[in-house]
C-alpha cells in the first residue's frame, strides 16, 4: 500500500524572489561544472548553492560544501527568502514544452506545446521487496554518500524523486482538470530550455483525500532519482537508530516525490546515443560482414551537403518500425552511409544470454549491448560502468559529429525505452543497463523543498 500524503513545503518568498526563473536549476546531477557556475552567477540565492554547493581547496570537515548548504539554508529561512507553508498541501505541476526538443521521428498528437502533469507530495518510505515502490536502475556508492551527506547537513529533501503510476482509468485525470482550470497557479518559472512550469498548492481537504485514497492501491515506479531514493533510505535507517522510540510518523519516514501518469501524453523517455572509441584494430568493413550474420541492412548514403537530411530520414525510420521489427541506426568512420539494422532473429539476444528476461530481452539498450557490443566488440559490463570505451550522447547530430571528427569509430543511434518497458523490468525485479532511460523535461529544484525535522510527524490518516 503506497502511503501518499500532502505536506507543509518550504518554497521561495514571492515577496522577495520576484522571478523564481532565476533561483530554480536542474536536478544536481544533470549540472555540470560550467552550469554550475552560470547558475552561481544568475542569482545569489539560486537553489544550486543548497543541492550543489561549490566545493574549494580549502574544504575541511567542518566548513565544506555540505556544512555551507546548511548554513545558506538556515539563513534564507531567517531571512524569509525561503517560507514554510501553513498548512498542508499537494504541490500539483504543469510542465509545458515544445515538440522542437523531441528526437526527428517521436512524433506527437498535438502541433501545440506538450504538457505533462503530475504532483509532487510525500511517500512513506518502503524496502524495495514490499513491491510498493520498484526501481529499474542499479545505484553508484559515491553518489549514495554524496546526498546522504547533504541531507544529513540540511535536514531536508531538496529535490523530487520522479515516480510513474499506472492510470489506466483516469481517476486522477478529472483532478487534474479540476485544479488546472480554478484559476491560476500559486508559482511559476520557465528553466533555459524554456520548458514552462506551473504549480497549484492545494489545501482543499476533499481533494487531498480524495487524492491520497486513489493513489492507495498502486504500485510506484522509480522513473529518475533512484540514488535520492536509496540515501532517503538510508538516512532513515540512521536516523531510527539515534531515535530508537520512533512511531514511524516522523518525517524521516517519508521522501518527497512527483508523481506522474504512465499514460499522461506529456510524459516521455529520450533516447541516449552510444560512440565506439578506442578499438584496437577495429575495422569498418569486417565489422559490417560480422553483423549481417544477425542483422538485414539498409544503408542511407550521405554528401557533405545533406548528412543532415540523410539522418533525420534514418531516424525517422528508425522511430516508425520498433512496432513490428528491432532496429538500430549505424554510422561508421571512413564511411559516408547511415546504416539501418534489423535483428533478422529473435533468439540472436538468447543465444549469448541464454537466461536473460524477457522484460531485458525487449530493450532496445540490450539488442545494442548484447549481440553487438559484447558479441562482436568484447565490450562488457565493466566496460560499460566505466565509459571506457562507450560515450553517450543525447544529441544524434553529435554523436555522428564524433564519429566524422575522428573521436569515435562508430556511432550507434537508438530509439527511446518505452514507459510500459519500464513498468515491465521493475516489475520483473530486474534493473536496467546504465543509460536506458533520459525522462524529459527533468524536474527542477527549488519549487518546494520538504523539511525533514525529526521531532515532526506527519499526518497519515
Amino acid at each position: 500500500m503506497a502511503v501518499i500524503v500532502p505536506f507543509r513545503g518550504i518554497s521561495y518568498n514571492p515577496q522577495i524572489i520576484k522571478d523564481l526563473s532565476q533561483v530554480v536549476a536542474p536536478p544536481y546531477d544533470v549540472i555540470s561544472p560550467q552550469e554550475q557556475d552560470v547558475l552561481y552567477q544568475r542569482h545569489p540565492h539560486n537553489v544550486v548553492r543548497l543541492i550543489l554547493n561549490k566545493e574549494t581547496p580549502q574544504d575541511t570537515p567542518q566548513d565544506n560544501r555540505y556544512t555551507r548548504s546548511a548554513a545558506l539554508y538556515s539563513a534564507w529561512q531567517k531571512e524569509e527568502v525561503l517560507v514554510r507553508a501553513a498548512t498542508q498541501h499537494f504541490y500539483f505541476l504543469q510542465e509545458e514544452f515544445s515538440p522542437s526538443v523531441l528526437p526527428a521521428g517521436q512524433t506527437v498528437s498535438t502541433s501545440g506545446m506538450i504538457v505533462r502533469q503530475g504532483f509532487i507530495g510525500l511517500i512513506r518510505l518502503e524496502e524495495y521487496s514490499a513491491k510498493v515502490v520498484l526501481p529499474h536502475e542499479k545505484t553508484q556508492t559515491k553518489p549514495r554518500a554524496d546526498r546522504l551527506a547533504l541531507m544529513e547537513a540540511c535536514q531536508a529533501n531538496f529535490s523530487q524523486i520522479y515516480s510513474l503510476y499506472e492510470d489506466k482509468k483516469g481517476e486522477v485525470a478529472p483532478i487534474y482538470h479540476q485544479i488546472f482550470s480554478s484559476g491560476p497557479p500559486s508559482m511559476e518559472a520557465t528553466d533555459a530550455e524554456g520548458v514552462r512550469r506551473k504549480v497549484w498548492m492545494v489545501s482543499d481537504p476533499g481533494i487531498l483525500k480524495k487524492v491520497r485514497e486513489i493513489m492507495k492501491p498502486k504500485e510506484i515506479y522509480i522513473a529518475d532519482g533512484h540514488h535520492r531514493y536509496e540515501t532517503a533510505l538510508a538516512y532513515r535507517e540512521k536516523q531510527r537508530q539515534k531515535f530508537p522510540k520512533s512511531t514511524g510518523r516522523e518525517t524521516y519516514n517519508f521522501t518527497m516525490m512527483y508523481f506522474a501518469a504512465m499514460e499522461d501524453p506529456g510524459v516521455f523517455i529520450l533516447p541516449t546515443h552510444r560512440v565506439v572509441s578506442n578499438l584496437d584494430g577495429f575495422e569498418a568493413e569486417g565489422f559490417l560482414d560480422q553483423l549481417r550474420s544477425d542483422f538485414m541492412m539498409e544503408d542511407y548514403e550521405f554528401q557533405e551537403g545533406n548528412e543532415k537530411a540523410v539522418r533525420d530520414r534514418l531516424l525517422q525510420q528508425l522511430a516508425h518500425r520498433p512496432d513490428r521489427e528491432r532496429v538500430l541506426g549505424m554510422l561508421l568512420k571512413g564511411i559516408k552511409k547511415y546504416f539501418l539494422l534489423t535483428l533478422k532473429d529473435s533468439r540472436a539476444i538468447k543465444r549469448v544470454e541464454p537466461g536473460i528476461a524477457p522484460s531485458l530481452e525487449a530493450l532496445d539498450v540490450n539488442l545494442l549491448h548484447i549481440p553487438i557490443l559484447q558479441k562482436r566488440l568484447n565490450i562488457g559490463g565493466q566496460d560499460l560502468a566505466a565509459s571506457k570505451k562507450v560515450f553517450y550522447f543525447k544529441d544524434p547530430g553529435e554523436a555522428a559529429a564524433a564519429v566524422q571528427a575522428g573521436k569515435g569509430q562508430v556511432a550507434f543511434f537508438l530509439n527511446p525505452t518505452r514507459t510500459h518497458q519500464v513498468r515491465d523490468v521493475s516489475l520483473a525485479g530486474e534493473t536496467m543497463p546504465s543509460k536506458s532511460t533520459f525522462f524529459y523535461p527533468k524536474l527542477l529544484s527549488g519549487l518546494v523543498i520538504n523539511p525533514l525535522d525529526p521531532h515532526e510527524e506527519i499526518d497519515v490518516e
